[in-house]
């Protein structure tokens, strides 16, 4: 499949107008199972220069890496939330995956409930370009819902494309990039398993 922009896109405004009524509903403290995701992940580093999130959003979750001692490059494709994060004293980066060059090379990258809005033909671009922003035997955290096909999911403030992985569909893209994977496990989301993945750049 080609790559389908407009419909990242069509995401991406659906974020900038619900980013402060976003970090009203989510707690600043993860989840039982994103706060053991976000501890294996900081126990994964190697040397290098922190970690680079993607999606950052309010940046709950780049505190708690932060409150473990791991510095944290925060970044998000929605202008409103790096704004938002400026507001609260924290310094996010406007950064699109999809046509934006990654500076440096991080010991880790984090990128939670993110990858369901690319589409599939964007996949393989989105993990290598991942793969090279980390530093040899760098660690990636993803997580994403399982399932099958894509559809719109209409919120008040616009439609938010979901793609849906199966395990062994991503588990394959990821070797394709050039990961191993470490750890993973399930976890409840609201209408579906999701799945945290924890895996290093091999080569």
């Amino acid at each position: 499949m080609a790559s389908s922009q407009p419909y990242n896109r069509r995401t991406v405004a659906a974020y900038e107008k619900c980013a402060h009524d976003y970090a009203a509903s989510v707690s600043p403290q993860p989840s039982a199972a994103g706060s053991e995701a976000l501890r294996r992940l900081a126990g994964a580093l190697p040397s290098g220069d922190g970690v680079l999130e993607i999606g950052s959003g309010p940046g709950w979750d780049a505190d708690f890496l932060e409150g473990l001692g791991v510095p944290v490059h925060r970044t998000d494709v929605a202008r409103a939330f790096c704004e938002f994060q400026a507001q609260r004293g924290r310094r996010a980066k406007v950064l699109d995956l999809l046509t934006d060059a990654i500076e440096g090379r991080y010991a880790g990258v984090v990128m939670l409930c993110v990858l369901q809005h690319f589409e599939r033909g964007d996949a393989d671009g989105v993990l290598g370009k991942l793969a090279q922003a980390l530093v040899p035997e760098g660690a990636l955290l993803l997580s994403y819902p399982l399932g099958e096909g894509e559809f719109w999911e209409h919120g008040d403030s616009g439609d938010y494309r979901v793609v849906l992985w199966s395990q062994a569909g991503l588990d394959e893209r990821l070797r394709h990039a050039g990961f191993a994977i470490d750890w993973e496990a399930r976890f409840d989301g609201r209408d579906r398993p999701w799945r945290n993945v924890l895996a290093r750049r091999t080569r």
